[in-house]
């Protein structure tokens, strides 16, 4: 996999997880900094962190999610919902880092609240990974993963 040109830095000197260190929170965005800011996976998932549409919908930046052909497979896509746009957000770092560290907040305050169960064997950074990759659905088949899903877990696993 190509790393990206463009490496995104989280500003000030905490992590926004409770007890987790700046030094492992910034090794967990590189980890899942997965393609360029501006790009669209195959999938449809978009931008460096390759949030898929049905997450940003979940996090209020989107709407109208549904499943179009893309060449020879079906991918989600979204309308974006005011002031965002699917360009501004592709071009917005500050936003697309800010789309990643909500959501990985709302699961980690879901997994602290007993919504959401870290199987035995999976660090909370492991598991956080997952959700970011595949919802829970993807969570609760661990530790069958797909193929990217578990290239993602692997990279985080342990951080913290």
């Amino acid at each position: 996999m190509n790393m990206p040109a463009h490496r995104f830095v989280s500003t000030g000197p905490d992590s926004p997880i409770k007890g987790v260190r700046a030094d492992q929170w910034q090794r967990y965005i590189a980890a899942l900094e997965v393609q360029p800011m501006g790009a669209i996976s195959d999938t449809g998932a978009l931008g460096a962190y390759a949030m898929s549409p049905r997450r940003l919908e979940e996090l209020g930046y989107a709407n109208g999610l549904r499943r179009v052909k893309h060449g020879t497979r079906m991918v989600q896509v979204c309308d974006f919902i005011l002031p965002w746009t699917r360009a501004r957000f592709l071009t917005d770092a500050v936003a697309q880092l800010a789309a990643f560290t909500k959501s990985n907040c709302l699961y980690h305050a879901a997994i602290m609240g007993g919504e959401i169960k870290i199987p035995d064997g999976c660090s909370m950074s492991g598991a956080l990974a997952i959700l970011h990759v595949g919802g829970t659905g993807a969570l609760e088949s661990w530790p069958k993963l797909f193929e990217n899903t578990q290239a993602r877990y692997d990279a985080c696993n342990g951080i913290f």
